[in-house]
Parts: C-alpha cells; structure tokens; sequence
C-alpha cells in the first residue's frame, strides 16, 4: 500500500502543476452552473414574453367582440396593415393573427369562422406566445357556443358528454427534477470531463514524455503504479462531478424557478445520497480513460480515443428523455443508466429501495477495479512501454 500511496501523491503532485489537468478539472464544474442557471432564466423570460409580447392583427375592425375579450385577458393588440407571411418570414413580428372580412358575416350567421395565426414553426421563442394565443381563441370560442346554446334553452353540457380532470401527483420539486433533467446528465459528464486530463497524462502524457519506461524500471509492482495512478484521476473525476453538484444546485437555489411555476429545495441527506450513488462512476470512467491512454501514442491521440468514451452517458440519458420507461431493479446495476434513475429520483424526493444503492455502487466499483485489472496486466507488455 505504500508503493500505490507514493504513487497516487506523485501522479496528484503533478496534476496539481499541469495546467491541462487543472483546467479539464474545473472549467465544466464552473461552466455547468452558468449554463443551468441561464437556461432556467430563458424559460422564465419566454413565459413573460409570451404575456407581454404584442400581437398584431390585421382586420382588428372585423371583430371588436374578440379583440375587446383578448384585451381583458391582458393580451396587448396592434392594428397592422402589411403583409403577415413577410413580416413573420423576415422576423419583424413574431407573429400575427389575422381576422378575414367576412368573419363578422359568418359570425352572424352561426357559421365557422376561421382565423389565421401566420408564424414560423421552426422559432422556439415565439412558441409559448403561440400556444397561449391559440388557447385563448379557443377558449373565447367555447365560451360563444355555450352562450349559444343557452340563448336557444339548451345546456351547454349537452355539448360535453365525457370530461377529464387532471390530478398530477407530482410535487414541484419533481416537476422541476423533469424539467432540469440535464442536471444528472451534467453530473454524470463531470466524472467523464473531469478526470480525463490526469488519466490522458499519467498514461499517454508520460509515454510521450519518455518518462513511463524510467517508472517502470523502478522495483515498484505495476498493481501499484496503475492503481496509484487510477486512486489520482478518481479523485480529480470524483472532485469534478462534487463541484458540479453543488454549483449546480447552488444555481438552481438562486435561479427563478418561481416564475415558471417550479419548486426547487435540497437538503444535506439529498446531497450525501447522490454523491454515494455517483461516486463509483469516478473509478470506472478514469480506468477506462488510462485503458485507452496506453495504447495511444501521443497525448492529442489519446484524447481523441477518449472523446468517444464521453457518448457513453450519452445513450441513456437520451433513452430515459426520448423513450421514458418504469424504473425495474435490474436498471439500477447498470453503470450509468442507474446513476442517472437514482440522482433524479434522490433529487425528486421519491423513495428509493436502500439495494437500488448498492447495485449502483457495487457494479460501478468492481467493474472499474476490473479494468484497472487490465490496465496493470497490459502495462506488464513491453510494446507498452516504448
């Protein structure tokens, strides 16, 4: 144990003096939190957008009755003359409604009358102001043929044979968790971030170096000295991915949930929970990085080997985004894809088997100590060396 703690100092003395390692450590724990504290305030921005945002209409005179009910639901109008596809393609509006003149005459004769919303589907800025105009239309709609009905004595729950009632079970500390779910994602990537420039250096770096092959020669088991190296890129892995944890929550704590309708809060225990679950993701990114280390060349051709291990958390956070699935015991044993279930359950408050935790851990852990198992054999190779 002594020859892999003289190790693991040397290799962490010389991450703290590499600048690559420094910075690959820390810039995407201080980066993370800037990101998710600017995205929370751009969703907030564009709910307030779509409220304050000024609609232009063509035809204003075509129909005062609605226009008079979309002023009262605080919606701001403008009386405009030009030609709408244009001004929308061009992005001089952001869109505009459009009352043709005969709406008024097929209003009076109980007909449908149609609108037109001229937007541009492919802008997500102008997306909530569109949702929110449609369903404001629609709802003035609804409320003309009930007092339609009424006006000819019959009720308006004629018109409604089944209705639904939403009851969503989840807090807003859950709604929020669903929609941050970058948040694990991040963590997850910090391990991968992270420890790589520490595990790209003790590897390739010294192999570039010409410095490998004097360690080598030292009476010191090659166990020690892979190990030594693996305990060093862990703990800067380890150290990036607690970084943007807090940070990111930090960020969170101070970004304006409140205006999107969200909740956000965590306690010391949340915390303890999600670094248990993610801390063995540390160990087996870093041994998987000094796995592919050896075999380059060169520091820039291992960092291009490596580049491709950061698809790896890739796969199953976009399976758990695009394809949501109900969570079963056998997920919580696979690297990664079980990391990512336990941080947005422990961050969403719901309850979690204590297994759920050791499967993660467990799995995590001794198939990193298995490739760090591999690295040491490999380093017994002289092709290796040279």
């Amino acid at each position: 144990m002594s020859a892999v703690k003289a190790v693991f100092l040397k290799e962490l003395r010389d991450g703290i003096r590499d600048r690559r390692s420094v910075l690959s450590a820390f810039i995407f724990p201080v980066m993370a939190p800037i990101l998710v504290y600017g995205l929370v305030t751009m969703m907030a921005q564009l709910r307030t957008q779509a409220v304050e945002t000024v609609i232009p209409v063509v035809g204003i005179e075509n129909a005062p009755a609605l226009i008079n009910w979309l002023r009262e639901k605080d919606v701001k109008i403008e009386a405009f003359d030009g030609d709408p596809e244009t001004a929308v393609q061009e992005k001089q509006k952001d869109l505009v409604l459009v009352i043709p003149d005969n709406y008024r005459e097929r209003f009076a004769d109980i007909k449908t009358a149609v609108i037109e919303i001229v937007n541009d589907g492919s802008r997500t800025d102008t997306a909530a102001t569109y949702r929110r105009l449609e369903y404001l239309i629609r709802r003035y709609s609804n409320e003309i043929a009930a007092l339609r009905l009424i006006a000819r004595g019959v009720s308006p729950q004629v018109m409604q044979v089944v209705d639904t009632e939403d009851i969503d079970v989840a807090s807003k500390q859950q709604l929020a968790v669903a929609a941050l779910n970058f948040l694990p994602f991040y963590i997850i990537l910090a391990a991968f971030v992270s420890g790589m420039g520490i595990a790209v250096d003790s590897t390739a770096g010294e192999r570039e170096r010409k410095t490998l092959e004097p360690l080598l020669i030292n009476p010191i088991q090659r166990y020690d000295i892979v190990f030594g190296k693996w305990f060093a890129s862990s703990l800067f892995s380890a150290t990036g991915m607690i970084l943007t944890l807090i940070l990111c929550v930090t960020a969170l704590l101070y970004a304006p949930l409140g205006d999107i309708g969200l909740n956000f809060h965590i306690t010391l225990e949340q915390i303890l929970l999600v670094l248990f679950a993610t801390a063995p993701i540390a160990f087996l990114v870093t041994s998987m990085q000094m796995l592919l280390g050896i075999f380059a060349k060169s520091f820039k051709d291992a960092q291009s080997y490596i580049g491709i291990l950061t698809m790896l958390p890739v796969v199953p956070f976009f399976i758990m985004l695009l394809n949501p699935f109900a969570t079963q015991d056998w997920m919580y044993a696979v690297p990664m894809l079980g990391q990512l279930i336990l941080i947005t359950d422990v961050l969403g408050m719901k309850e979690t088997p204590g297994y759920a935790y050791i499967y993660s851990f467990l799995t995590s852990f001794v198939l990193g100590a298995g490739i760090a198992l591999v690295t040491a054999r490999l380093f017994q190779r002289e092709s290796i060396q040279v």
